[in-house]
């Protein structure tokens, strides 16, 4: 999902503090004191990227733009939207398995195709796995087919909307009785979120958390 050029972009690593003026990710709510249990799992095809989620995607969106379509190979990709406070990102590997606590380049390719988010992919099966745009630097929109089908608990939101159908595959044709919001880039309130974002200079973090 992106908005400007696909060439490869080296951001700067200046404001990993930033605090945006925007409204946060949403996070659950807790049914009782204590933590939440893990409520998704996931993976990539190969099994070394391994996700655990305390909650639910707040909303899921299907993204039509030609990096998407180019990046998996289809007509479009699939995200859900999640607070990083609740995922967990894990290596697994002979040894054992590692979780990513900090610098997710420590086991996840990282990649720019513009300067608004970063894309990760397993380095070995080259699975999407997640984009994070520095305007949200609170949530990650994970790429929605890493859930295991046995390992979600409750049930998933419904498709919220579709986005960059300006870009959409010409044979492909959106079903017209999914419900979910049209549009033709970015929805309103996430471009008006860019257009804070780019006003202070575009802020990027190079941390990436969790």
């Amino acid at each position: 999902i992106t908005t400007t050029s696909a060439l490869v972009h080296t951001p700067s690593c200046n404001s990993s503090t930033t605090v945006f003026p925007m409204d946060p990710t949403p996070k659950p709510t807790a049914p009782h004191q204590g933590s939440l249990p893990v409520v998704i799992r996931g993976s990539c095809l190969c099994g070394v990227v391994r996700l655990e989620s305390k909650m639910a995607p707040e909303s899921i969106t299907i993204c039509h733009c030609r990096e998407c379509r180019k990046a998996s190979g289809n007509p479009f990709l699939a995200f859900g939207l999640f607070h990083n406070d609740y995922i967990q990102w894990s290596i697994a590997s002979s040894t054992g398995v590692k979780h990513l606590l900090g610098d997710l380049a420590e086991g996840i390719k990282l990649t720019y195709y513009s300067d608004v988010a970063v894309r990760g992919w397993c380095s070995r099966c080259g699975t999407p796995l997640f984009m994070k745009y520095h305007c949200r630097p609170d949530g990650t929109s994970i790429t929605t087919g890493l859930f295991d089908n046995e390992h979600i608990t409750g049930s998933l939101p419904p498709i919220k909307e579709h986005i960059f159908l300006g870009d959409k595959a010409s044979w492909w044709h959106v079903p017209s009785d999914d419900g979910a919001a049209r549009h033709s880039g970015f929805n309103e309130p996430f471009t008006r979120r860019l257009q804070v974002w780019s006003a202070k200079g575009r802020p990027q973090r190079l941390d990436l958390p969790p």
